[in-house]
């Protein structure tokens, strides 16, 4: 059996995180983020997850210098009112801003004003009773390194927006960023999520890291996510925890994304018996219960796939190896 020392560790912390609600910055978590009006946000509560990402926030595009306002989409907007229901059942739900809806033009009116922004971020997230917020940021080209090639500066925009988020939201609240993995890797535009994670990472509860929709990144698995432990890819859990890149990383803010189904996204989609064997068992049995989590884009019911993440990713675990 492969060890199943750890592997029994992680389902104990998740089953007492079902029965009393894990604490907010434990390790490791089981995200999920919540997007799509096919199934309704209250069944999120059912599911195993400890962690809700109500995804996704923005600002609008127009608007110029008038002041920021929040856009929450319609179907999250009706159904805010079921985040006391998902608290009860012991998750812990942040919002999430930013995703790959949210253009440049919005994020080019967020620039400069990270302070205005944070601030209506906290007062969404403390009026609705959410433990964080997570910032998911996709616009490559304003992380270029040169100047002439990017239309803002999208590193000083997220090291001021953490910052400010920090010291906005009350204490103890939660942080997450969604970095794709080039961004961490220095042979794309120098790395720059890791200025990024050198000047604002001690504000970061975790990274969940999106392990697809980037070819020559998320597979193969063993490689590419996992990492080997003696010669590791750059962006891989390893890589990172090991500081391949120049930068170490600790264990516990890594978290793990996959898609759940395959539609869910272009490429870096695996069957979820092959993320449980392949992923998490690896990750759990070299790093223990110090090992962040893995997190699934994005919940439904309807697909054997999503019923599997739902609630038989984790106990599956203690079945691996045998």
């Amino acid at each position: 059996m492969i060890g199943c020392r750890f592997l029994a560790s992680w389902a104990a912390i998740l089953f007492l995180a079902a029965l009393t609600g894990p604490a907010l910055g434990q390790a490791p978590r089981y995200v999920v983020y919540y997007n799509s009006e096919a199934t309704p946000l209250s069944k999120v509560g059912g599911a195993d997850y400890t962690h809700v990402m109500l995804s996704f926030l923005t600002v609008a595009e127009t608007g110029g210098a008038a002041p920021l306002s929040l856009v929450t989409p319609t179907p999250l907007a009706n159904q805010l009112g079921d985040v006391a229901a998902l608290k009860r059942a012991g998750k812990i739900v942040l919002a999430s801003f930013g995703g790959g809806a949210m253009t440049e033009g919005s994020w080019a009116r967020v620039a400069g004003r990270e302070a205005e922004t944070a601030a209506l971020l906290a007062e969404f997230a403390t009026s609705h009773g959410l433990a964080g917020v997570g910032i998911d940021f996709e616009i490559s080209s304003a992380l270029h390194q040169a100047s002439e090639n990017r239309p803002f500066d999208g590193r000083s925009l997220l090291v001021a927006l953490t910052r400010h988020l920090r010291a906005a939201l009350p204490a103890g609240a939660l942080i997450s960023h969604a970095p794709q993995p080039p961004y961490l890797d220095p042979r794309w535009e120098g790395g720059p999520y890791l200025d990024i994670l050198r000047q604002a990472g001690g504000a970061i509860d975790w990274i969940a890291v999106q392990y697809y929709n980037n070819r020559g990144y998320d597979a193969p698995a063993a490689v590419h996510v996992v990492g080997d432990p003696h010669k590791p890819f750059v962006t891989s859990v390893a890589g990172l925890v090991g500081g391949v890149n120049g930068f170490r990383w600790p264990v516990e803010k890594i978290v793990v994304g996959k898609p759940i189904y395959r539609d869910d996204a272009a490429s870096g989609h695996l069957p979820p018996k092959r993320v449980r064997d392949e992923i998490l068992a690896p990750l759990v049995s070299r790093y223990g219960n110090r090992f962040g989590g893995l997190m699934g884009w994005q919940f439904s019911d309807l697909t054997s796939d999503h019923r599997f993440w739902n609630t038989s990713m984790t106990p599956g675990l203690l079945e691996t190896g045998r």
